[in-house]
C-alpha cells in the first residue's frame, strides 16, 4: 500500500509538472466548481426544504383546529414539542398565519366580545348574562396574557343578581389564575396592576374583592390593602424582598470598588442589612408670638348725639342706657366710638410621613485574598466605611480579613480539556464527497498521461541476432506492418477505430 501511495504522488507530481500555466488554472478552477456544487447538493438534499415555527406552546384545542385547516388548504406542517408547536415551509409562514387569523385560530379557547350578539332572539336574560360574563373575562384574559412574563392567565368573575333591597345587595368578586413564564414571576407592583386592572373594568368591583393566585397555588394578592387610598403595611414577602435587593445593591457596589483596586478575584464581601420597616406620620404645630397676626375682621361702632337738656336719664320710655352726655339742663353732647379688630392665630403645620425602608444597621463583611497587615486592614476599612455610609452611631460593624482562597476547584476546571464539538455529518459526507471527486480526477489525469507518454514513446527496433546471417523476408514485412499501424493510431485514432469495428463485424459474420 505505502509503494502504492508512492507511485501515485510521483504520478501526480510528474503530471501537474507537465501542465502548463492555463492548464494548471483550468483543473484548479474546475475541482473549485466541481467542490462547490457537490457541497451544495449534498446539503440541499440532507436539508431538504426549512420548516419554520407557525405557532408555538398552543392548546390542544387550538392545535387541532389549527392541524385540520392546514389539512384542508393542502399545507404541508410538522407537530414537534409534542403537539404544542406547528411548523410549516419557511415560505409559506406569512401567508398561512394571515388565512389562520382571518378563522380567528388560535384562540387558546378564549371567547371575548366578538361573540357577543350571536346568540338568536330567542334567548332568555340569564343566557345573555352568562354570555357578558363570559365575553368579559375572555377580554380580561387576552389583556393579562399581554403583560410581559405572563404565558397564561384565567379570569373567573362573580356578578351578584340585581336587587332593589339595598341590604341584600352583594359585591361582585373576581379571581384570576397567572401563570408565569419559566424563571419569571410577578413583582408586587405587578399584581397590584392586575387587581386595579380587573376591578375598573367590571362595575361595582372593588379592588378588595380581587384575588390573583399563580399555577403553583400561591396567593400573590395577599395582604394587600387598597382602600381609601392608603398604603397599607408591606407583607412579610415585600419585607424580605426588600432586605435582600438592599443587601445585594450594598454588596455590588462594594464588590465594584474592590474588584478595580485589588483585581478580578481577589475580594468577597456580604453585607447584612436591617431596615426599618415601621410607617411613621409626624405632624408637627407651632404658633408664632410676633404680634399682631394677620387681620380676620374688623367691627366699628359710631354713636353721636347732641341735645338742649335732656335729663340724664334720658328720653321716657327709653331703655336705661348710661349716658356719657353732661347731665343738666343746659345744651348737651354725646360721642361713642368702638373698633373691634379679631386677628388670626399664626400658626404653623408640618407634616412628615417616613416611609419604611430606611436603614437601621449595617453589618459588613469583607475577606481579601491576601494576608493583611495592619496598615492595609485600616485602609480597606476606611474606604468601605465611606463608601457605604456606615455609621457608628447606629452600631453599624465592619469586619477585613485578610486570607488566602482556595482555588484548587477552579484549577480542576481550567485544567480539565474542553468538551470537543460535534463535527457536522453533513460536513464530513462533503469532505469525502470531495475528496473522492480529486482522488479520482487525479487518476485520470495519470492514466492518460501515461498512455500518451507511450503513443510518444520512440518504438524500438527488432534486435538483429548476430547469430543470424540475415532476417527474413516475412519477418520483415511483419515489423514493417507493426509500424504503420502505430504511426496510424498515433495520427487518426478514429479511423484505427472504424477499422478494427468492421474487422469485429467481419468476424462475428
Amino acid at each position: 500500500m505505502p509503494d502504492f501511495m508512492a507511485s501515485v504522488a510521483n504520478g501526480v507530481k510528474r503530471t501537474w509538472s507537465g501542465l502548463n500555466k492555463t492548464q494548471k488554472a483550468v483543473v484548479i478552477s474546475g475541482g473549485a466548481v466541481a467542490f462547490a456544487v457537490l457541497l451544495f447538493l449534498v446539503m440541499y438534499s440532507a436539508k431538504g426544504p426549512t420548516y419554520e415555527t407557525l405557532w408555538s406552546d398552543l392548546d390542544p384545542v387550538d392545535a387541532g383546529a389549527i392541524v385540520s385547516e392546514l389539512e384542508k388548504q393542502n399545507v404541508p406542517y410538522k407537530l414537534t414539542d409534542s403537539g404544542h408547536t406547528i411548523k410549516v415551509p419557511a415560505d409559506r409562514v406569512y401567508r398561512t398565519r394571515l388565512s389562520l387569523a382571518t378563522l380567528g385560530l388560535p384562540s387558546s379557547g378564549i371567547v371575548g366580545f366578538e361573540a357577543v350578539g350571536s346568540s338568536g332572539i330567542w334567548s332568555t336574560d340569564f343566557e345573555r348574562r352568562v354570555q357578558y360574563v363570559r365575553a368579559l373575562s375572555g377580554e380580561l384574559t387576552r389583556t393579562i396574557k399581554a403583560l410581559s412574563g405572563v404565558e397564561d392567565a384565567r379570569v373567573h368573575i362573580a356578578l351578584p343578581e340585581d336587587t332593589v333591597f339595598v341590604s341584600q345587595r352583594k359585591a361582585a368578586t373576581a379571581s384570576v389564575l397567572v401563570k408565569t413564564r419559566p424563571g419569571q414571576s410577578l413583582s408586587p407592583a405587578s399584581v397590584r396592576g392586575v387587581v386595579n386592572l380587573v376591578s375598573r373594568a367590571v362595575e361595582g368591583l372593588t379592588p378588595d374583592n380581587v384575588t390573583v393566585v399563580d399555577a403553583s397555588g400561591r396567593l400573590l394578592s395577599q395582604d394587600m390593602s387598597y382602600s381609601h387610598g392608603e398604603q397599607a403595611d408591606l407583607p412579610i414577602n415585600s419585607v424580605i424582598e426588600l432586605t435582600f435587593a438592599t443587601e445585594r445593591e450594598l454588596e455590588n457596589r462594594l464588590l465594584a470598588l474592590l474588584t478595580s483596586v485589588l483585581g478580578p478575584g481577589n475580594a468577597v464581601c456580604q453585607v447584612r442589612a436591617e431596615l426599618n420597616m415601621d410607617q411613621v406620620k409626624i405632624i408637627d404645630t407651632t404658633y408664632e408670638s410676633e404680634p399682631p397676626g394677620v387681620l380676620r375682621s374688623t367691627q366699628e361702632t359710631s354713636e353721636t348725639y347732641q341735645g338742649t337738656g335732656n335729663p340724664p336719664g334720658g328720653q321716657a320710655g327709653a331703655l336705661d342706657v348710661p349716658s356719657y352726655a353732661a347731665s343738666g339742663q343746659g345744651e348737651s353732647q354725646y360721642q361713642r366710638t368702638e373698633v373691634l379688630r379679631n386677628y388670626e392665630v399664626n400658626e404653623k403645620i408640618t407634616e412628615t410621613m417616613i416611609i419604611p425602608g430606611a436603614i437601621q444597621k449595617l453589618s459588613v463583611a469583607v475577606v481579601v485574598n491576601k494576608d493583611l497587615v495592619e496598615a492595609e486592614r485600616d485602609m480597606i476599612t476606611e474606604t468601605v466605611t465611606a463608601a457605604l455610609g456606615l455609621d457608628s452611631g447606629r452600631q453599624d460593624q465592619i469586619s477585613v480579613t485578610g486570607l488566602i482562597f482556595d482555588t484548587s476547584l477552579a484549577q480542576v476546571f481550567d485544567d480539565s480539556p474542553a468538551p470537543v464539538e460535534s463535527f457536522p455529518r453533513i460536513y464530513v459526507y462533503a469532505i469525502a464527497a470531495a475528496a473522492a471527486l480529486v482522488a479520482g480526477t487525479v487518476i485520470l489525469m495519470i492514466a492518460r498521461r501515461r498512455r500518451e507518454a507511450a503513443l510518444d514513446a520512440p518504438i524500438e527496433p527488432l534486435p538483429v541476432m548476430e547469430s543470424a546471417p540475415s532476417i527474413s523476408p516475412e519477418l520483415m514485412a511483419r515489423h514493417r506492418s507493426r509500424e504503420n499501424v502505430e504511426r496510424l493510431a498515433r495520427t487518426d485514432p478514429q479511423l484505427v477505430a472504424t477499422l478494427v469495428k468492421s474487422w469485429l463485424l467481419e468476424d462475428e459474420r
